[in-house]
C-alpha cells in the first residue's frame, strides 16, 4: 500500500493590516501627547493682579532692605546670606504685588514670564547666592535692587 503525501505551502497572514493599526495606534499617542503638551504650556503662564496699595508694599521692602544693608555693614550676616535674603525679598516683593509665586520658580521660568527687571535681578544674584565662595557686591547688588522696586510701576 503506498501512501502519498501532498504537503501544501505555508499559511502567512498579511502585514498590511497590522501595520496599519500600529500606525493608528501611534498617531493616536503622538496627538494625545501634542495636545497635553500645549495645554500644559498655556495654563503656566499666570497672570498678573495688584491686590494691594503699591506704595506700601514698596515701602515695607525698601525698608527691608535697608535693615539687610545695615546687618551687611556691620558683618552680622555673611555676603552668601546677604544674597539669598536679597533674593527673597525680591521674590516676595513681586508676589505681593502681581500674586505670582515667583519664589517657587526657577531662573528659567522667572525668564518665561516675561518680566525682565525680574530676571535681571535674580540672575545676578544666582552665582553669589549658590557658590561656594560669593563673589560680588552685594551692598551695590542691594542698591540696585532697591532702585527697581522705587522704579516699578
Amino acid at each position: 500500500m503506498q501512501v502519498t503525501v501532498k504537503l501544501r505551502e505555508m499559511f502567512h497572514y498579511s502585514l498590511y493590516p497590522s501595520l496599519f493599526f500600529l500606525g493608528l495606534f501611534l498617531g493616536t499617542i503622538l496627538i494625545f501627547l501634542g495636545i497635553s503638551f500645549k495645554k500644559k504650556k498655556e495654563q503656566k503662564k499666570p497672570v498678573p493682579t495688584i491686590l494691594k496699595d503699591p506704595n506700601a508694599i514698596k515701602q515695607k521692602y525698601l525698608q527691608k532692605l535697608e535693615q539687610l544693608k545695615n546687618l551687611l555693614q556691620n558683618k552680622t550676616i555673611s555676603s552668601r546670606k546677604g544674597y539669598q535674603e536679597l533674593s527673597k525679598y525680591i521674590r516676595k516683593f513681586i508676589f505681593e504685588l502681581t500674586n505670582i509665586k515667583v519664589q517657587n520658580y526657577s531662573l528659567e521660568e522667572i525668564k518665561q514670564l516675561n518680566i525682565p527687571i525680574l530676571y535681571e535681578l535674580v540672575k545676578d544674584y544666582y552665582r553669589p547666592e549658590f557658590a561656594r565662595k560669593s563673589e560680588g557686591n552685594i551692598l551695590e547688588a542691594i542698591e540696585k535692587a532697591s532702585e527697581v522696586i522705587r522704579k516699578w510701576n
